[in-house]
């Protein structure tokens, strides 16, 4: 495990992906002040590659909390609001977040393949809840120029059951991302290319994810945090060589603690 991995993993609490599972559109809708939310720790299993059949299980922080709703970490993103409605239902921000390269050792189809180097994408956010469900935009830039691309990150949060003990919702997410960054991470270079592994870019492409994610509170003090996500790639991703399996699929569970 590398250590700019196991940074991200922590960075981002939870792959998800790309994309997770409450967002930053809760986080703006908590009116309480100072350290709000749920902070834990439990296991995530996740694909070694998004793409591949195999999987890995690593021990994570869980962390869902909130700063007198300005600054946030909500599942795989950090961020910060400039700029928010009275309410906190409306907010405008700049937030993070990572995409997971891989090496050769990963998958047999990326054998004698470079390695695609972890990224940390970050740029404006736009989160409006409008209680029923919660909407997240984001524009997401390389911003240790591993793709030197960007993508753009929608998703849909609806909660679904909250009440003293549950707190449950679900959520449709979509990454669109451009031609360098699914040319990047999907793409085979002709230098890479072999009788098996013909040379292949994929150009833009947009990957749409569904997952429910949720806590049940045992007392005041602790929590219980699960949550699974599925994510689909699209016929020009799907189509490389590189990919196994066009379905990837992430779930956790953990213990936390209530702040």
């Amino acid at each position: 495990m590398s250590i700019l991995k196991t940074f991200n993993t922590i960075f981002a609490l939870i792959l998800l992906a790309s994309h997770p599972l409450a967002h930053a559109d809760a986080a703006i809708a908590d009116s309480t002040a100072g350290w709000n939310g749920t902070a834990g720790l439990g296991v995530i299993a996740f694909p070694k590659y998004v793409g591949g059949n195999s999987s890995q299980f690593w021990p994570i922080p869980i962390l869902s909390i909130n700063y007198n709703e300005t600054f946030y970490v909500e599942l795989e993103r950090i961020g910060v609001y400039v700029l928010a409605s009275d309410n906190k239902k409306i907010g405008l921000g700049f937030a993070v977040e990572p995409r997971f390269g891989f090496s050769a050792k990963d998958g047999p189809r990326l054998r004698g393949l470079a390695k695609r180097r972890d990224s940390i994408e970050g740029g404006p956010t736009f989160d409006w809840d409008f209680d029923v469900i919660a909407f997240s935009v984001a524009y997401f830039a390389d911003l240790n120029r591993s793709s030197r691309g960007h993508s753009i990150r929608a998703s849909i949060y609806k909660p679904l059951l909250k009440d003293d003990h549950w707190d449950v919702g679900a959520l449709l997410a979509f990454d669109a991302m451009n031609s360098k960054v699914a040319n990047y991470y999907f793409g085979v270079a002709a230098t890479e290319a072999n009788a098996l592994r013909p040379a292949y870019q994929p150009g833009k492409a947009t990957t749409t994810s569904v997952g429910l994610s949720g806590t049940y509170k045992l007392n005041q003090q602790h929590s219980l945090m699960f949550g699974a996500i599925i994510t689909r790639l699209p016929g020009g991703v799907a189509a490389s060589p590189l990919v196994e399996t066009r379905r990837a699929e992430t779930w956790y569970v953990g213990y936390g603690w209530n702040l």
